[in-house]
């Protein structure tokens, strides 16, 4: 799966050993998998709580569980630790884990989920909002979804139009509408 530093490996064992539960293990996940946003996450977990999707990987002195769907995206990775001062941390280089822009044959939901994830969501994200794909019709006409900050905020409707319909109209003509199917009612969050 990804390849450990001895050092690294020690003391990740280290801290199982300090635990008062013997019954953990390490899971790892990659958040936001695909995308420039993608993180790599460790966790403790009790393994009979994990779905039957994450797999086991033994090391010396803890187990490992990676969920199957996150196996292409931390191909040809490494698990080290960093010295600095007096602290120490695991350090994960995960080249896969942000992936590759689709193909121009791709299907038009791959690109367009895409270019959500990668150009649109961050710049919502000053907001605390993001935009996902909900469908794109027979009639081709992209239905998406807000969140975070987005949903309820009363500047959503000039974001969708002046923003995100221009731009992704720009990168894939063949798109009629860009839809906004979110329930605005919900304003807890909201951006104002």
């Amino acid at each position: 799966m990804f390849t450990i530093t001895e050092e690294a490996e020690a003391y990740i064992a280290d801290l199982f050993a300090d635990q008062d539960e013997k019954n953990l293990a390490l899971k790892v996940d990659v958040e936001k998998a695909g995308t420039h946003l993608a993180t790599v996450t460790f966790n403790f977990c009790t393994p009979d709580d994990l779905p039957n999707t994450y797999k086991k990987f033994e090391y010396k002195g803890f187990n490992c569980y990676v969920d199957e769907s996150n196996f292409v995206y931390l191909e040809e990775s490494s698990v080290s630790l960093k010295t600095q001062d007096a602290s120490k941390k695991l350090t994960i280089l995960a080249p896969k884990s942000k992936g590759e822009a689709p193909k121009d044959d791709a299907p038009l939901s791959e690109r367009i989920k895409y270019t959500l994830a990668v150009e649109i969501s961050p710049q919502l994200a000053s907001h605390g909002g993001f935009v996902e794909l909900v469908e794109v019709t027979k009639n081709v006409d992209v239905v998406l979804n807000f969140g975070g900050g987005c949903q309820g905020c009363s500047s959503v409707k000039m974001t969708l139009k002046n923003g995100i319909e221009r731009q992704l109209k720009v990168l894939f003509p063949e798109i009629k509408n860009v839809i906004d199917a979110t329930d605005h009612s919900y304003v807890k969050n909201a951006y104002m």
